[in-house]
């Protein structure tokens, strides 16, 4: 791996460009010198007089680029001042990289003040005013610090490869498809006329059909997803939720995902789905420890632990879950620790390490327990680091133990 600041530009584009995605994935570790060469290279993109200590600005991984979550540092300011100071923050790690605002493919923005949407919305246009990425929009509790709001995305270098899905001259894309890769916009549960289904249940099912009509804008199917984060405003309607997800994807194959118990969801929904998909269906295989049961009562219901796509391994969020038993320990140093090897042990059956991911989000119960959990986290994920985004999604009405959830991206690199 090498580290890469603004000087080094030259020698990081001529090799961006000629790298290959290499054979198909499979779960084993084993690596021969031919498979090496055709690799993609993994990269840190910082300044060259920055110190890395909890996360990279970026790591470019072949022609992707993945950015961590920028706060605003605008205490007191308006939201439109604030949604500067996060994209400010994208675009310094874009330049370093090479990049521009138009190489961006997703974001995701996390606002404590969801009525200031509007306001953020005609900053964000001003980013992007041709071609714009794919985005997911939903309420946070707190952002670290003194930021009211947080912006993290995922950026392709090379611009012949991208290609915008659904209607143009829109605040945000439907899809972005980037090389071999489908980046779909967060989807709710509004109908064509502006209303939603009156149960729950139809609109989670809405909300899977929109994806579905991205999906095959890209002449795909649900069976491409490799991972999804789905997002709902009320605990009590998880069970549901899993009910109507689990009709989209064959069972044991599941994508990998993420949720979240956001405070809010935006444009009147209760749900919002966002995913990636590959079009390489070839090269998708799940990754499923011995250790991690599957069912009803297990551990991976309604999500695969990880899926590989081409190098690229995309992880479920793990907890302080320890299999069999459950969250037995409320103490946030002992669920890190227990979340650490649960990833771990996916990473294993992948034949990877913790060195090689790339990009994650850490959610915590409570803000206050950061610093606590920055500690823990020195101990398995910063070296080397990869980019981070964290925030505390809800106000803690959810009715269970967990006190952290994390989620990555790890790739498999020269």
């Amino acid at each position: 791996m090498k580290i890469i600041s603004s000087a080094s530009l030259l020698v990081l584009l001529t090799a961006l460009f000629i790298c290959s995605c290499g054979p198909a994935a499979t779960t084993t570790g084993k690596r021969t010198s031919d498979s090496i060469s055709q690799l993609p290279a993994k990269n840190i993109i910082k300044r060259e007089d920055q110190k890395l200590d909890l996360y990279a600005p970026g790591i470019m991984v072949g022609k992707t680029l993945y950015i961590c979550g920028h706060g605003d540092f605008k205490p007191g300011e308006d939201y439109s001042v604030k949604t500067r100071g996060c994209l400010d923050g994208i675009g310094r790690t874009l330049k370093m990289a090479g990049l521009g605002f138009e190489n961006v493919v997703q974001t995701w923005v996390m606002l404590e003040d969801m009525t200031k949407m509007e306001e953020m919305n005609r900053t964000f246009a001003e980013y992007f005013p041709n071609n714009p990425p794919a985005r997911t929009t939903f309420g946070a509790a707190q952002i670290p610090g003194e930021s009211e709001m947080e912006i993290t995305a995922i950026a392709y270098a090379d611009l012949s490869e991208r290609k915008i899905l659904g209607e143009t001259g829109r605040l945000f894309s439907s899809g972005v498809l980037a090389g071999n890769t489908l980046y779909i916009a967060g989807k709710g549960s509004a109908l064509p006329d502006g209303k939603h289904p009156p149960t729950f249940e139809e609109q989670v099912r809405q909300a899977m059909r929109k994806v579905g009509d991205t999906l095959r804008m890209s002449g795909l199917d649900y069976r491409h997803v490799v991972c999804s984060n789905v997002y709902i405003d009320n605990y009590d309607n998880y069970g549901i939720v899993n009910k109507v997800y689990s009709e989209f994807f064959e069972f044991g194959n599941e994508p990998a995902r993420l949720t979240i118990f956001s405070d809010e969801i935006p444009g009147g929904s209760h749900i919002e789905i966002t995913c990636i998909a590959t079009t390489d269906l070839a090269t998708r295989r799940v990754v499923r420890p011995s250790s991690m049961i599957y069912g009803p009562e297990g551990l991976a219901m309604t999500r695969s632990p990880a899926v590989w796509a081409g190098n690229t391994l995309y992880m479920s969020y793990q907890t302080g879950y320890v299999p069999g038993k459950g969250i037995i320990s409320t103490d946030l140093g002992n669920q890190f620790r227990q979340m650490a090897r649960n990833h771990y042990d996916v990473l294993d059956e992948a034949g990877l390490k913790h060195s090689d991911i790339v990009w994650g989000h850490v959610f915590l119960r409570d803000v206050n327990d950061y610093g606590e959990m920055n500690k823990i986290y020195r101990e398995y994920f910063t070296n080397p680091p990869g980019v981070r985004t964290c925030f505390q999604p809800n106000w803690g009405y959810e009715k269970n133990d967990i006190l952290v959830r994390s989620l990555f991206i790890a790739a498999r690199c020269q």
